[in-house]
């Protein structure tokens, strides 16, 4: 089967680098599978109670180029089974596959079976929900291994078995899922097959005539653009547990208001195969503006040549390549997430030989919500895709779009407005700028912070006026003062008021007035301080004077150091006189 999958997907794998833009998936809500009643024993072995279930089969591949570019199996990687009781939902996946291989670094890239569904959001303070449900994203590897890529549960041997066949055909999963996120009896899910060979993953596949779900890991919740996931028709009865955010408008402020009234979307007319993704621009449009309408226009466009679209990157003339409006928010960083409402006149398009194509005029509401790729930016831009309206209207195959019409292209013009962002509209985004004034000084009057600063200089001032305030009490005082004065204009400056405003002039007026009387307080108390004398110098002693001699010694030691002098000259002279009388002798 390996060996089948890669030669029904080589022409799919020698593919060009994927072009800048994101690829929204159509819609798929309404791809409704009826699951059956029953309960399994996770443990790898189908239950009869599957067999009631009209099996999903496994047979094409995820429409990325390197997913197998949408290719058609011609028999089946796998099929799935699925039922439910009243808190859980059983899938049991039959994958025929004799080369599994989990040599890959990514363990995205392995022989494994993947399994999406939604859980619970997180509850506010209010105990609303953050967003619409979470994706719980279980991959299960044909050798064992078990990994959540993203929410919870956490996927264990309690909730899923693996087992490889005796025989080399393959092998199964057996799941259960909780039951969370039910409305109208349903819940949302996406089952897909990882297929690998040599080290790398070949292909995505999924459940017969469902490209589209190669951009289901991309849906991080209910809102996303990517709503490509199919729907499961419980069986029973279930009450609703699903519970989606409230809309509320983003809150307008001082520091927003501004990039609101410059959001824009840049906007490109481009052709884009199906299956290399090799993109063709046709021209750069006029950025749209939210609050107005703009009225975009290519002409004389310089359209590609017969020979860009090819029975190759068009699946034999089977797959028309895009031609389509693009609209994207570049200002977008990942994890942003913005709404908006608008819509677009008519589109005109012309064609030399051909006759004018009018594609209709609609409403447009979308959520964008961007993500970092490796290739770049994902979920900040949708589109337009013309080329349906074109072969529908000119009677067109795909050849003859791809050979003949495209390399006679010369004019696409339409209008497009956009009227709210993240549920404000330009009238409220307005009115808030024209009432700046009044916000400004609630700002000042009713900030916890400032008055809580305010409290501190008023407390300092009257500290500084206290009868009896020492000079340090005086300088403990001023900086209190000056503490409370920046710490109000630092709320100020976090809050996005500017310079020369009104809470400017109030912190300095107000703030800056404590501070000024504090220090004239403590100008005042150090000039009435009275001059210290300063100490007497110690005379000095004459130079010829001789030191004194402590009395008490000179009375205690002078008359005994006399007399001992006085004995040792007495020896001396006796010793002097008697050795002149013997060496006088000794002469004569």
């Amino acid at each position: 089967m390996k060996r089948l999958l890669a030669l029904l997907v080589v022409a799919t794998m020698l593919v060009s680098v994927f072009a800048m833009t994101n690829v929204v998936s159509a819609a798929t809500a309404d791809w409704v599978v009826n699951s059956v009643e029953g309960t399994a024993t996770i443990d790898g072995v189908k239950d009869d109670a599957y067999d009631a279930f009209e099996a999903l089969v496994f047979e094409t591949c995820g429409e990325g180029s390197g997913n197998g570019g949408g290719a058609q199996l011609d028999a089946p990687l796998g099929h799935g089974y699925i039922m439910n009781d009243a808190e859980n939902v059983y899938v049991f996946m039959d994958v025929h596959d004799t080369d599994l291989d989990n040599t890959s670094t990514n363990n995205y890239e392995q022989d494994s079976v993947e399994i999406f569904f939604m859980e619970p959001a997180e509850l506010d303070e209010n105990g609303q929900p953050k967003s619409a449900g979470v994706k719980t994203q279980w991959r299960i590897h044909y050798d064992g291994n078990m990994e959540a890529d993203s929410g919870t549960p956490p996927v264990s041997g309690d909730t899923c078995v693996v087992k490889v066949n005796d025989d080399g055909s393959g092998y199964v999963v057996e799941a259960k899922l909780p039951i969370t996120e039910v409305l109208g009896n349903q819940i949302e899910m996406l089952l897909q097959i990882n297929s690998a060979s040599g080290g790398k993953r070949s292909a995505t596949v999924y459940a017969s005539g469902h490209p589209e779900g190669d951009n289901g890991y991309q849906r991080n919740d209910r809102s996303s653009e990517y709503d490509c996931w199919m729907t499961l028709a419980l069986a029973g009865d279930h009450a609703d547990t699903r519970l989606d955010p409230i809309p509320v408008a983003q809150e307008l402020t001082v520091k927003n208001y501004q990039s609101i009234l410059d959001r824009r979307f840049d906007t490109q007319l481009f052709l884009q195969d199906q299956v290399a993704y090799s993109w063709v621009g046709l021209g750069v449009g006029t950025p749209a503006t939210f609050g107005s309408a703009t009225e975009l226009k290519w002409e004389a466009i310089a359209a590609p040549a017969a020979e860009t679209f090819t029975a190759e990157n068009t699946k034999d003339w089977g797959t028309a390549p895009r031609f389509a409006i693009q609209f994207s928010d570049g200002a977008m960083a990942a994890g942003d997430t913005e709404e908006f409402t608008g819509s677009y006149t008519d589109v005109t398009i012309k064609a030399t030989g051909y006759a004018d194509v009018i594609v209709p005029g609609a409403a447009v509401e979308k959520k964008l919500i961007a993500k970092e790729e490796s290739w770049g930016m994902s979920g900040n831009d949708w589109y337009i895709d013309l080329a349906p309206a074109v072969m529908e209207q000119l009677g067109l195959d795909v050849q003859t779009f791809c050979t003949a019409y495209v390399p006679a292209l010369t004019d696409v013009t339409v209008t497009v407005s956009f009227d709210t962002y993240n549920l404000n509209d330009l009238a409220t985004v307005q009115a808030f700028v024209d009432n700046l004034a009044v916000i400004e000084q609630e700002f000042v009057d009713t900030d916890e912070t400032i008055l809580e600063a305010l409290e501190k200089a008023n407390n300092a001032l009257a500290a500084a006026q206290a009868e009896g305030a020492t000079a340090e009490a005086l300088e403990d005082a001023l900086k209190d003062a000056n503490s409370a004065k920046n710490r109000a204009n630092k709320t100020r400056e976090n809050a996005g008021w500017a310079e020369g405003g009104i809470a400017d002039t109030y912190i300095q007026t107000t703030f800056g007035g404590i501070v000024d009387q504090i220090q004239s307080i403590v100008d005042a108390a150090a000039a009435a301080a009275p001059a210290e004398e300063a100490p007497a110098e110690d005379a000095a002693p004459a130079e010829d004077a001789a030191p004194a001699e402590d009395s008490a010694s000179a009375s205690s030691s002078g008359p005994s150091t006399g007399l001992i002098v006085g004995i040792v000259v007495a020896v001396v002279v006796v010793i002097a006189v008697v050795c002149a009388v013997v060496f006088g002798k000794k002469k004569k």
